[in-house]
């Protein structure tokens, strides 16, 4: 429910955007100009705000319902998509001023290795799950959403073959509830 797994991951170290919910935790956000603050319950963007540091303290709500991050300037964003624990391809958007631009995305074993860390984290033992990651300057991933209630798939963007596979894969889990 939300987004508290970001804050779990954070506590926990794995290489996700740092976020925090209480001016208490200021010291795990790096020192930067912007910040973005946004509702712990949302979705699609909806109340998100960029913010100065000088403004972050009055975004915190006394129920812990904000999270506050540090503005990101990545590279791109690149989504992992799994069925069942299995991966089945991943996309990217190489233009960040258009997020749902996307395009097949050949993933690095070691994009794998960071994406599987979290859908092994998840432990969702059926159905479809979204890692969303963006590519900071240096070259690292950091997770930015893990997608597991309503992924979008991007499935007309695919080639036959790796949507056909997809399909097949779906059905198959399906079945495998049934």
């Amino acid at each position: 429910a939300g987004k508290q797994y970001l804050l779990d991951l954070t506590r926990e170290g794995y290489p996700v955007i740092p976020t925090i919910d209480s001016p208490a935790d200021m010291a795990l956000l790096p020192e930067q100009e912007r910040y973005v603050v946004k509702p712990k319950l949302g979705a699609d963007s909806i109340g998100l705000a960029f913010v100065s540091r000088e403004e972050i303290r009055g975004h915190f709500a006394d129920d812990r319902s904000m999270l506050v991050q540090p503005a990101i300037d990545f590279v791109y964003e690149v989504s992992f998509y799994y069925i069942d624990g299995k991966f089945e391809y991943a996309m990217y958007a190489p233009d960040t001023a258009k997020r749902w631009a996307l395009t097949e995305y050949r993933a690095s074993s070691e994009d794998l290795d960071f994406a599987g860390r979290f859908v092994a984290w998840n432990s969702m033992e059926h159905g479809i799950q979204r890692v969303d990651a963006c590519r900071t300057k240096d070259g690292r991933l950091l997770l930015v959403e893990l997608e597991d209630l309503n992924p979008y798939l991007s499935l007309l963007e695919l080639d036959e073959e790796t949507r056909e596979g997809f399909i097949h894969d779906l059905i198959d889990t399906l079945n495998d509830m049934i």
